[in-house]
């Protein structure tokens, strides 16, 4: 990751819930600031947990936060709105203000960032491109959504080509044409049957969506691509966060099979919360006189070897050649920028021991 952390202009971490996903992408950040980069981390999770790692009271929403540490570079943090995003790309397309905001004053357009699947996944692409564009940063770190919705994000993009390419859109509703104007009697007659099911309001909705949306279709369709190329590009690296339980691994191994399909390739594995070594080289040390402390430390250090026998496993059955790096339970819950720091500590240390090995 050491490559990354210097090099790469986006890091994508990924994981399943409950793994300290969330914890490693501020830790990522973190090395980032720490090793000269302009640093900024994105999170897609409306609740606080980034926020409250980083130390950040007041409200993430809006434009990004700038975290001070001791560090050589900067680091700042920024939560995805995704109606705020959406609103801009309007603006952004939009012939006219006229356009643009009769895009934004219709109901279908209001009801959107939640009802089209896969809007809010593309939202976050989207903040990703503008952030990897924005010249006050050179590092990008995206605490993505758990599991299926983080492979969503990356599909994102082709959907909503889909969406504007959509049959119905280009045939029947595309505005340039007029929708009665472009249809034949039988499908005026299906339009008016429609009409009676969902509403003369809804349907006119519809229409006049669309209707304000002529002409913007082939700058989203543009925009698409364009996040689709940061989404694979050689300078995009992918970090995957789990655990060393069997309902995470089988969650990463899934996770690792769809990055593959999509010809991306993990570059780093970040394996949380191992029992932590107790420094005891072997249970003959142990004192026999306190039974119960020596259960426990044997217990213990029979944790840990399993958790690193199912970790060289799972390693062993990947495709590809991941970097891993483990992190101990911390001695206190990394609930703050402090314990952030102390794992961003050891994220870069044991990256820079695999990349001098290499």
């Amino acid at each position: 990751m050491t490559s990354s952390i210097e090099s790469a202009d986006v890091i994508v971490c990924l994981g399943a819930g409950g793994v300290g996903k969330t914890t490693t992408a501020a830790a990522v950040g973190v090395a980032g600031a720490l090793a000269g980069r302009r640093t900024v981390v994105l999170t897609v999770d409306p609740a606080r947990r980034l926020a409250d790692a980083l130390g950040i009271r007041g409200d993430l929403a809006g434009d990004t936060h700038t975290i001070e540490g001791d560090w050589d570079g900067e680091l700042s943090v920024a939560m995805l709105d995704p109606g705020a995003t959406f609103d801009a790309l309007i603006h952004e397309h939009a012939a006219s203000p006229e356009q643009a905001e009769r895009v934004l004053e219709n109901r279908i357009y209001k009801n959107l960032t939640s009802s089209l699947g896969g809007t809010n996944e593309y939202m976050a692409a989207e903040k990703l491109r503008e952030l990897h564009l924005d010249d006050r940063f050179d590092l990008v770190v995206i605490d993505t959504p758990p599991a299926s919705h983080a492979i969503d994000l990356l599909d994102s993009p082709g959907r909503l080509t889909r969406f504007v390419d959509h049959r119905l859109y280009r045939s029947i509703l595309a505005p340039k044409k007029g929708i009665f104007r472009a249809v034949n009697a039988a499908t005026q007659l299906a339009v008016r049957m429609v009409s009676k099911v969902v509403g003369s309001d809804l349907l006119s909705d519809v229409i006049d969506f669309f209707a304000a949306f002529d002409g913007m279709d082939e700058g989203f369709r543009i925009r698409a691509d364009e996040v689709s190329k940061l989404l694979v590009a050689d300078s995009t690296a992918y970090v995957l966060v789990t655990a060393a339980r069997q309902t995470a691994l089988a969650e990463s191994a899934w996770m690792v099979e769809s990055l593959a399909e999509r010809s991306i390739a993990l570059e780093s594995l970040v394996v949380n919360r191992l029992t932590p070594d107790v420094g005891i080289g072997s249970l003959d040390t142990l004192d026999a006189d306190r039974p119960a402390l020596d259960r426990n430390l044997s217990e213990m250090l029979e944790m840990r070897t399993m958790e690193h026998d199912l970790i060289a496993q799972f390693v062993a059955d990947l495709k590809g050649d991941p970097a891993v790096i483990t992190v101990d339970e911390q001695d206190l819950p990394v609930a703050d920028l402090a314990g952030v720091i102390a794992v961003a500590s050891v994220i870069a240390e044991q990256a820079s021991v695999i990349a001098e090995q290499a």
